[in-house]
Formats: structure tokens, sequence, C-alpha cells
């Protein structure tokens, strides 16, 4: 923008003088032209330097009505050329200085083509000017890049240039970076990002699938309506977010070139960002499985990227849709890690696997598994890991919630919630209670397929109600006596005397390791 003051400065010179109306010195003067006669032509438009003798002009009177038309269309300045009136009349002067129309007095050697020249020779050194102003703006923009440095940064230089609020929210809409006036306050650029959602929701998402800014016009209630520039930020195939830029007032024409080179700023720096974090998600997840396969004593803590010390428990999830755990991962991705820095979740085995550093809200989670029926959840205990061996530990335990789901057919398990399951589980592993089940129910059992009975559910069912006979019968449908009768055969027939308290609790332990087999296989 070339300014009354700065073109003044340049015609000063050539002997060409500001003679009035010098309180208006900053307007703006966008091109120049000539002016002869006396109509009142369409051809004239705001912001012009007009050049004229006033030769066809009746009068001072005619002189001044013209200047009354042009400074209502918007003329910037007029340029009195002294070739046919030798002084400027009184009478103008003192209108350009009551009216504050900035006048210049032309000495009448002076061609037109001059003052032409002097006015392109300041267009193209402002522009050279802003030019390079622009390359080292990039330079900044690129150096902020190769520094490493965060999103603000770049954001900030963008947004002092144009003067605008400017954002960049990630593909959730979460507020990650923005620049402000000093009259703003982080709570209204909030409530405008939720403006813009609510408002505006399908438009922005249309941004990310059609790789195309879009403007978009957010009503502001009271206030007057805001245009915004919303414009998508990739690199290479992956979506990053969404650059958001106020465009209500003042901008240039080499506003749109910063936009450009920041958001190519913007997407360097969140590739470079996600491509570091890629990797060290990638060496922690790929410690954490050297860790569940049993390789806990060769690594240490301090061996990962993330705060290993800040996790709080493990879980697993399980699908009854394999093809669909992709979906599913992401779906559990928005929905329970809420800092990434510090949890990790993944698909591992065909489960998806959660190594996170919050504890799982039961009525959260009761939510996801109402959306998605086709999923099975165990979860940890709750801890604390001061070794790599606790993490082994808490991924078993959710291993074994996900068994146990399995089992007793439940969505989710928290280890903490399991009882005498949770040691069978384990014992059947050890080789000395390899066949604990069969070596206490194996006459039952037998019996069973023989005579095609049912004396090893009935004595579950007995001991599951603590010898309540009336709750056993109820369970399997069938007569108090008849409960009976099969007691006395299960009694004939075990090798333990089944009302002793210490053989019920290993009977019971055998009926956990009996159920789980019948259905280890399929889980697996």
């Amino acid at each position: 923008m070339i300014t009354v003051k700065e073109f003044a400065d340049v015609l000063e010179g050539d002997n060409i003088l500001l003679v009035g109306g010098k309180q208006n010195i900053n307007k703006e003067i966008a091109y120049l032209t000539s002016m002869e006669l006396t109509e009142k032509t369409s051809r004239m438009k705001e912001k012009g330097f007009v050049m004229t003798t006033f030769h066809a002009f009746k009068n001072v009177n005619q002189i001044v009505s013209h200047l009354e038309w042009m400074q209502e269309i918007g003329i910037s300045a007029i340029g009195f050329h002294t070739a046919a009136l030798k002084t400027i009349p009184k009478e103008v002067v003192d209108y350009s200085n009551t009216h504050s129309f900035p006048l210049f007095e032309i000495p009448q050697e002076v061609p037109y083509y001059s003052i032409h020249e002097k006015y392109n020779q300041l267009v193209n050194k402002k522009e050279n000017e802003q030019a390079s102003k622009i390359h080292r703006l990039n330079e900044k923009l690129m150096e902020i890049v190769l520094l490493e440095k965060d999103l603000n940064s770049i954001v900030k230089v963008i947004g002092e240039y144009i003067n605008n609020v400017v954002c960049v929210l990630d593909p959730y809409f979460d507020l990650i970076a923005y620049w402000k006036t000093k009259e703003q306050t982080r709570d209204e650029i909030k409530h405008l990002i939720n403006l813009i959602i609510n408002q505006h929701k399908e438009n922005v998402l249309k941004v990310r699938f059609t790789n195309r800014e879009t403007n978009i016009t957010v009503k502001m209630g009271s206030l007057s309506d805001q245009n915004f520039k919303v414009a998508p930020l990739f690199s290479k195939m992956n979506f990053l977010g969404y650059l958001i830029i106020c465009q209500n007032g003042a901008a240039d024409k080499f506003s749109e070139e910063v936009i450009k080179n920041g958001i190519r700023a913007l997407s360097l720096a969140a590739y470079n960002k996600n491509t570091l974090l890629h990797y060290q998600k990638s060496k922690d997840i790929e410690m954490l499985e050297g860790i569940f396969q049993g390789e806990s004593d060769d690594k240490n803590l301090s061996d990962f990227y993330m705060d290993i010390k800040k996790v709080r428990c493990i879980f697993q999830v399980q699908s009854s849709s394999p093809e669909t755990i992709q979906s599913k991962l992401q779906m559990l991705s928005e929905s329970l890690i809420e800092n990434e820095t510090n949890s990790r979740l993944w698909i591992y085995n065909r489960k998806i696997v959660g190594v996170i550093d919050s504890i799982l809200d039961r009525e959260r989670v009761a939510t996801i598994l109402t959306d998605f029926p086709g999923i099975r959840i165990g979860v940890s205990a709750i801890d604390e890991v001061n070794h790599c061996s606790k993490i082994k530990a808490m991924y078993d335990q959710s291993s074994i919630g996900l068994l146990h789901g399995h089992i007793h057919d439940a969505q989710l398990v928290f280890w903490d919630e399991m009882g005498i399951e949770k040691i069978a589980y384990n014992l059947q592993s050890h080789h000395l209670f390899q066949n604990f089940d069969k070596e206490l129910l194996g006459p039952l059992i037998a019996y069973d397929l023989e005579k095609n009975a049912s004396l090893t559910e009935t004595l579950y069912t007995y001991l599951k109600h603590f010898f309540n006979l009336q709750k056993s019968s109820s369970e399997l449908f069938v007569h108090p006596n008849t409960v009976k009768y099969r007691l006395q055969k299960i009694t004939e027939l075990m090798l333990v005397d089944i009302q002793n308290p210490s053989h019920y609790s290993m009977l019971m332990l055998a009926f956990s390791i009996y159920r789980s087999k019948q259905k280890a296989d399929h889980f697996q």
C-alpha cells in the first residue's frame, strides 16, 4: 500500500508539493489518472490520485463542486497542474484544508508521465521490499520447522502478518495452536472454535475429505458475523488437522502467499512431530512386546520414551469380528486414551492392547461395550510400575481377564474383581497340577460319559450354592430329592469328602480348571 505521505515524500524532489489537506496523509493511493473535462465519469474509482489543470471549468465554484464529488466517491488526493491557472485559487486550498482533502501543486513544466514514473518506481520499490519481507518470513518459517519448535511458533508468524485470528485444530477438532490479538482471551478463542464446529462441522469435515480450502461465515450472536478460511493440513497421505484463519479486516495481496507458506510449514512441522512420535511409539511397543514374551530381565524402565512409571494398568480387547479390529482400535484410541505421551494402544496377537497411564472408568467402558457388543475387555490390576517384570504381570492379568470373560460370558473383567479363578487359571500351567481337575473329578466325568448322566454339573451347582439344596435344584430344574439321590451317588464315586472345607476349596479349583479347559481351545 502506498500512502499520500509516501508519495508526497517522493514528489517533493521534483518540487511537487503538498499544499493542502495534510491532516489526511495516511490515505492509500491505489492508482493514478488524469481528468480535464467537467463530467462526473464512472471511470473514477476510490483511492485514486487525480491530476488535472481544471482548464475546462468555468469558475472556481465549479471546481470546488467537482472536488466535493471526488471526495464523496473516495478519491485520495488531487494533483493541481498549474499549466492553465498559474496559481491554485485560494478557495480550492481552503476547501482542501477544511475537508482534509490532500492537494498537490504540480508545476506547469512537469509532465504527467514523469509523475506516473515516480509512482511506478515507488510501487516497484514497495513490492520488492514486500517480496524480500515475504522471503525472510518464509525462511523464518522453515527455520522454525528445522529447529523443531512447536506449532504455535509458526502460527504466530502467520497471525502477526495478517493481524487476524489463526487457529490449528487436530483431526478431532481439538485446539492445538493459535494466535490472537491482545484484546482477545483464550476462552474467547475456544468459544469461537465451538461456534465454528457447531455451525459448520459438515463443511469443515468436507475440507478434510476433499483436500480443498473453504470459506465459512460464523454468526457471532450480538456481534457482527465473521468470515473464516478453513484449510486442510496434509503431509503425503496423512491428514494432520485444520488451519482456520479469520478473514475480516485488512489484508494485502501477499497475505495468501504467507498463508500458503504457513500451511507448508505447519504440515512439515506436524509431519516431523508425528514421525518422531511414531518412531518413539514403535520402539516402546517393540520393547513392550518383548516383555510380554518374557524378556523383562534385560530391559530397564529408562529404555522407554514414554514415562513407564506413570502406567497404571494394561487392558486387552478381543473382538468377535477380527476383521473390524482396526476400526475398534481407532474408536478406543478416541474414547480411552487422554494422554498419548504416556499411553500406548496397538494390535498384538489379534487383540488390542492398551498400556495406559490412567485408571479405566467402569461406566465409560460400559458405554463402549453397549455400542460395541462384539468385544470383550480384560483389565489388569491397578498398580504402579517399578520394574519391567510388573508390566509382564499386568499383561498376564489382562489375558486371564479375557479368558475369564470368555468362559463366563462376561464382556468386562477386572483382575481385582475376580475370585478363585485367578488361581485356577495359573495353577493348571504348573506341571504338578496339569491333571488336577481329572484327579478330583475324573470318576464323575467318566460316569457321566458312560451313563449319559450329569453328576459333574450337579456337584458344581451344589458347591456353587454352598450346599443349598433348594437353590441347586432350582438351577438344575429338578426336584430336590433328585439332587439328593445324585449326591449319594457322587459320594460313592468321589475319593474326597465334599463336606470337608479343605476339600471344598480344592474342588472349586478343580472345577475352574475343568471349565477353563473346555473353552480355552475356542478362546485361543
